[in-house]
């Protein structure tokens, strides 16, 4: 009921919102004609994704009509899909002013002016205790994680001896709940994930349950790769397992009753043991373990300590803080830098990698006002959204925790797109982002798990049905890919290491895959089309390199071919992704006409990630580090080309669509063709709602 009286109470504020943006602007007449003549020309190169020849045709709709508010909208929306973040800003300022009580324009401004970073955990308030939904119980939980699809799942012991994983969406409503895997869940511990499984420790069954991800829910008992382990001290042998970690390739194991770790390879083979040194202090009830490519960390309950292993597992640090009594699970927080340690006695305790107590976390206050402490705490971990989660086994609980601007904030809503070519079916692409940043890259937290429920659409202001929202997952295992490269005679000469780089990115391409070859240097060239043979893009990347020139050459072609390359995906489905192929040659002549902030805007803008692989040969500090700049500040990333490795195209493929797009049927009349439908987007995500404005021309 809640939430229908607030998507009730946005859609009755709909109508003074959109006053406004009447296509008919205050001055009529001739002027007015004109100016909705260049306003509809606008519109159909903006929905072609040709953002520079609709920055011009709407600017010459506003010089004949500055107050014609849709042509500033649709400008100022442009700019900032042509990479043209400051002006897009100043548009919509200027919107601001004449339409001040436009809670969409405020909203718009405070993202492009700074996106907020994530509030600090210490802010964090109490929202909930998860409720025990009916079919969705869980009891006495035991560990909180996430899932990779923004999903986050209990583990609980359950009652009589039947323990459950209990999953939930991104909204934080129920699932799944599971009692099998690869057998019964009895007594499970922690779980961690690789790209295909997810394994689940049984503390009881002295085993590790494999649950296969691609399986369908209701048959997925019968299709899950077996368990692993049975009770022992061997090889693949275990007495109570609780944590579990994933690294590149490899689990590792916390074999609580045998005190030691047991590294296993993702495909279940042992790979080592690892114990404390002979003649010193033995494990003691290793529990909680995490894991980077670089180190291991592990809480040990019996000894109340915290170890540090690097890589191999060897004893680089241990710490024994008084706070710390009875550890169980550790996690890492990348956001602040630290780690987090669920102990029964102290609470959730936050600790940097020098083993300094940071704060600690003994409870909260609930809505009536009173301070409740937390009982026997296992497990704490944040989501992708800030929201904090602690599985207080005592209680029987989990504690949600959330920061304050998901209670008081609004999501950043934004309709990119509106196909209206096979009208009346219509299909409109949309992004919703929650506040905050993802990460040290800074790009937005885009909602990826929304359902057609989450949204609605109002066509002049009469709601629509029956939307749809599959359309672009029939694109979900699809690369687009530009591969651009420089006609430089530096890099001519690893020429004969190019086909052993790019193995890296074509061994596994498939039959819808499409990429194209580009190269630059005093102008930009396509040289070949988009293909999906490797042998044909091969012989591209060769011959652009038989007109390689003098470095000196490329500089002025290379920002116009990033501009270029990215341009040329704009309008393509699938996973896409622009490749920059280089010797490492990039310096401040390399920045025009294109300015290095040029660039990554307009990349950010149209969620297209730019990886970058460098040869490093005849490479500056400076040209690298703006190199790395732009690969992390759009989502993708910088790899010296001799270092690539075989999960290269798995990355690209792994990248979430950050868009939706939503379909239904219009009930607009086909006899107005050529006239102006005025669209609402509302959305919603938890406590956050969601509003953006648009429209399209009946075709």
């Amino acid at each position: 009921m809640r939430s229908s009286r607030i998507w009730i109470v946005l859609v009755l504020t709909l109508f003074s919102v959109g006053v406004g943006y009447a296509v008919f602007a205050p001055v009529l007449g001739t002027r007015q004609n004109a100016a909705e003549a260049e306003f509809q020309k606008a519109w159909l190169l903006y929905q072609d994704r040709k953002f520079d020849a609709a920055n011009e045709k709407f600017s010459e709709a506003l010089n004949i009509n500055p107050d014609f508010h849709w042509a500033r909208r649709f400008l100022a929306n442009s700019r900032y899909f042509s990479g043209e973040q400051s002006e897009a800003l100043e548009e919509f300022e200027t919107l601001a002013r004449a339409l001040p009580h436009d809670l969409t324009l405020k909203n718009r401004i405070d993202f492009l002016q700074s996106v907020p970073t994530a509030d600090d955990t210490a802010t964090n308030e109490f929202y909930r205790i998860v409720p025990h939904t009916q079919g969705y119980r869980y009891n006495r939980p035991t560990f909180v994680g996430m899932l990779q699809s923004d999903r986050f799942a209990v583990l609980s012991l359950g009652r009589f001896d039947i323990g459950n994983m209990v999953s939930y969406s991104a909204q934080g409503e129920p699932l799944e709940n599971r009692h099998r895997v690869s057998g019964k869940l009895d007594y499970p511990m922690a779980f961690a994930q690789n790209d295909e499984q997810v394994w689940i420790t049984d503390f009881k069954q002295d085993k590790i349950h494999r649950l296969d991800k691609k399986s369908k829910r209701w048959f997925s008992y019968f299709f899950n790769t077996g368990p692993i382990g049975k009770n022992g001290e061997g090889e693949l042998e275990f007495r109570a397992p609780a944590g579990v970690c994933h690294r590149n390739g490899e689990f590792i194991v916390a074999d609580s009753g045998n005190n030691r770790l047991q590294r296993i390879s993702d495909g279940g083979a042992y790979l080592q043991t690892i114990t404390r040194p002979v003649g010193g202090d033995a494990m003691q009830t290793p529990f909680g373990v995490h894991c980077d490519e670089d180190s291991i960390w592990l809480t040990e309950s019996g000894a109340a300590r915290i170890t540090h292993f690097d890589r191999y597992g060897n004893i680089v640090a241990e710490f024994t803080p008084p706070e710390i009594k009875r550890p169980r699970h550790i996690t890492w927080d990348e956001t602040e830098q630290l780690f987090l340690v669920a102990d029964e006695t102290a609470g959730i305790v936050y600790l940097d990698k020098s083993g300094n107590v940071v704060r600690k976390l003994a409870g909260y206050t609930n809505t009536d006002g009173r301070f409740i402490s937390f009982a026997r705490p296992y497990a704490a971990a944040f989501d992708a959204f800030r929201n904090f989660y602690v599985a207080d086994y005592g209680a029987s609980e989990v504690v949600q925790f959330v920061p304050p601007n998901e209670k008081f904030g609004q999501l950043y809503l934004q309709v990119e797109k509106i196909s209206a070519a096979k009208f009346p079916q219509i299909g409109v692409y949309v992004t919703a982002a929650a506040p905050g940043t993802a990460g040290e890259s800074g790009l937005p937290k885009y909602l990826t798990e929304l359902t057609a429920q989450d949204f609605k659409i109002l066509e002049n202001d009469a709601p629509v049905g029956n939307l749809g929202i599959e359309y672009l997952k029939q694109f979900d295992d699809v690369l687009q890919v530009v591969i651009l490269m420089p006609r430089s005679a530096a890099l001519k000469e690893y020429e004969t290491q190019l086909p052993w780089v790019m193995d890296h990115v074509f061994t596994r391409i498939r039959e819808k895959d499409r990429f194209r070859v580009m190269s630059c240097g005093s102008d930009v060239r396509r040289e070949s089309d988009f293909s999906a043979s490797r042998l044909n893009l091969l012989r591209a990347m060769r011959q652009s390199l038989a007109d390689a020139t003098l470095a000196a050459d490329l500089m002025p072609g290379t920002s116009m071919a990033l501009y270029d390359g990215i341009t040329e995906l704009l309008s393509r489905e699938g996973k896409r992704a622009l490749l920059y192929v280089t010797d490492g040659t990039f310096d401040d002549d390399a920045l025009a006409p294109y300015s290095k902030e040029r660039i990554i805007d307009y990349a950010r803008a149209n969620h297209i990630p730019i990886h970058i692989v460098s040869f490093e040969g005849v490479s500056s500090a400076t040209g690298r580090d703006a190199l790395k700049e732009i690969a992390l500040k759009t989502g993708g990333s910088y790899v010296r080309a001799l270092d690539i490795d075989d999960q290269f195209e798995a990355r690209l493929r792994l990248r979430k669509e950050v868009r939706y797009v939503l379909s239904y049927q219009s009930q607009v009349k086909k006899e107005i063709r050529g006239q102006y439908t005025d669209m609402r987007v509302l959305a919603r995500f938890r406590n956050m709602r969601g509003l953006d404005l648009s429209g399209y021309f009946i075709p």
